[in-house]
């Protein structure tokens, strides 16, 4: 299992990679509230799969994440998410996308490096 974290401000967000043999799942969590919100699937020659419970945001996370991860990674893989900032501010959402993105990243470059 890989985690990891970010943090900015009141923004606190964690990555958990969980490993199913060749596959991965991966969970994006944080804020106030975590949750699951979206979950984006797919494979590197598999069209990504996105679900998008009630009427939550988090697929421009998941999507985001999946089509990147898709470049390198061989396997199968579900990209969870699910944050929750109370009174989020128009400043925090792009911050918080950017930071669930910025934690994707960071686990591509440790999955290519073993």
């Amino acid at each position: 299992m890989i985690v990891l974290e970010k943090k900015s401000g009141r923004i606190h967000l964690q990555l958990q990679a969980i490993f199913m043999g060749e596959d991965v799942v991966v969970l994006i969590t944080g804020g106030d509230r975590p949750h699951l919100g979206t979950i984006t699937a797919g494979a590197r020659l598999e069209p990504l799969q996105t679900i998008q419970l009630q009427t939550h945001k988090e697929f421009y996370i998941t999507e985001e994440v999946a089509v990147r991860l898709r470049k390198s990674f061989r396997g199968n893989f579900a990209i969870c998410c699910g944050a929750h900032l109370d009174q989020i501010t128009k400043e925090e959402i792009p911050l918080l996308t950017e930071l669930a993105v910025q934690l994707g990243d960071e686990l591509i470059q440790k999955l290519s490096t073993s």
